[in-house]
């Protein structure tokens, strides 16, 4: 007689199986790590410098020269947050500076990127696990910006992580792992917000979403002060350097500069254009932080007073916003992107031939289809999510709320690409999951086999 043989375990392989997949999705991440961390030591310096390189460069030497009260104008022009990183990170090196900063970005968005992806394989999003590690890693604008100076890419790692925590206490839902994960939140927003003070809106926005997914409102108010608590204490210690060494209130000073560029009759909503911003005479005694604060009032007075000026500059602000890299929309201080490195359309349109094919009618109107498709599918993948569930509903919240309000903060200043770099790491998710929507919804259509497994990948 056949032995019988012994029936298998299938809740005893579970685990074997998810920890695979695990495993096989954080390899993707660590792939890609490793490939980058080779390629530091063959680019010249180590890495390159971004849009305001040199400007947080020089910051960083007042800070070696004079200490964290340092009087140089640049660390109160701009948030002295980044600088102040910069500044920290030459204490390992200041000969190798460039490298040690691309090592230490490029960690960080390793981390936040290997994280984001493996809760989101423990979530009925699991099938959005695999493209999103992938995109994280080789969308050569955002992942390579780790090798850059400037801000952009930290804040997008900030972002995508605290997202991750997020996810994380919804998946493990205890007090214990809700309050043990809102400082580490609430500190990485709180540096997003001492390198660029835009995101202490968004962090409100995230501590308010989160906190009215929690059980009770006296929780979720709790939740909302103590979070932004914890998130105002590094922006406040720039406000008391600036008392110290300027003797202003203020966390910087170029905001009213900003929006003079991108108002006013000459004004195109972007660089391309005149930029005197328009009669101020409050900003014209008093110091910097005055100056700047008088700028800001003028302009909103102007926006109010002029409603359908506002209104088409807010159109092609968002145009700028959302413009490819290169080609005959862009528009920004993009110059410097990885991408353009090996951007064919930058070698196509070097001959006139070339020129005229790029920014004539077929070049127009790819790039307008490239625009509108990008947005088209944020918000497919946003709907997509919504409609799987609670926790689904608060992670489509999450990711679109933080590129809504990076959307307007360029409508009420000056309409650049590159203000949409920090956010993009989610604005890439959503397009991933519009971009499986579409591709589920054709399959269907034509008669194929894409039904949805209904468990999830935990």
């Amino acid at each position: 007689m056949s032995k019988k043989k012994p029936k298998q375990n299938v809740k005893s392989r579970a685990p074997l199986m998810s920890n695979k997949k695990r495993r096989n999705l954080f390899f993707i991440s660590l792939t890609f790590f490793v490939l980058k961390l080779i390629l530091i030591p063959t680019l010249q310096n180590g890495g390159w410098l971004g849009a305001d390189g040199e400007n947080y460069l020089n910051a960083m030497n007042g800070l070696i020269k004079d200490g964290i009260f340092s009087s140089e104008r640049l660390l109160s022009y701009w948030p002295a947050g980044y600088s102040i990183i910069l500044w920290s990170l030459s204490k390992l090196s200041t000969v190798h500076l460039i490298e040690v900063i691309s090592i230490f970005q490029t960690t960080i968005y390793f981390v936040s990127c290997a994280y984001f992806a493996e809760k989101l394989r423990q979530t009925s999003l699991f099938r959005l696990a695999v493209p999103t590690a992938f995109i994280l890693a080789l969308n050569p604008t955002l992942s390579l910006s780790s090798f850059a100076v400037g801000y952009e890419n930290l804040a997008a790692a900030f972002l995508i992580l605290s997202i991750g925590l997020i996810i994380h206490t919804q998946l493990n839902p205890s007090n214990k792992t809700l309050w043990k994960t809102l400082p580490v939140v609430a500190g990485l927003q709180g540096l997003s917000a001492f390198i660029q003070p835009r995101f202490l809106l968004i962090s409100f926005f995230i501590f308010l979403v989160w906190g009215l997914k929690l059980s009770t409102r006296k929780q979720g108010a709790l939740l909302l002060i103590a979070g932004m608590a914890i998130v105002m204490i590094l922006p406040a210690g720039e406000i008391v350097r600036n008392i110290k060494a300027n003797n202003f209130v203020a966390l910087s000073t170029n905001l009213g500069t900003t929006m003079f560029i991108g108002i006013g009759d000459g004004a195109t909503g972007g660089y391309n254009g005149k930029f005197n911003g328009v009669p101020c005479p409050a900003s014209e005694k008093g110091n910097e932080a005055q100056v700047d604060s008088a700028k800001v009032k003028c302009a909103l007075i102007w926006y109010a007073k002029n409603p359908g000026k506002t209104l088409v500059l807010s159109f092609k602000k968002s145009e700028f916003f959302w413009s490819p890299w290169s080609g005959p929309l862009a528009n920004g201080t993009m110059a410097r992107n990885p991408w353009a490195k090996i951007d064919p359309v930058h070698n196509i349109e070097q001959s006139p031939s070339g020129y005229t094919l790029v920014h004539g009618w077929i070049g127009k109107t790819i790039s307008w289809l490239w625009l509108l498709g990008g947005l088209a599918l944020m918000f497919i993948g946003f709907g997509w999510i919504w409609r799987k569930g609670d926790l689904e509903k608060l992670i489509a919240i999450l990711a679109l709320t933080p590129v809504i309000l990076a959307w307007i903060s360029s409508i009420g200043t000056i309409g650049d690409h590159r203000f949409r770099v920090p956010t993009m790491g989610v604005s890439l998710f959503l397009q991933v999951a519009g971009a499986i929507a579409l591709k589920i919804k054709f399959m269907k259509t034509a008669g194929l086999s894409a039904l949805e497994p209904k468990a999830s990948a935990r």
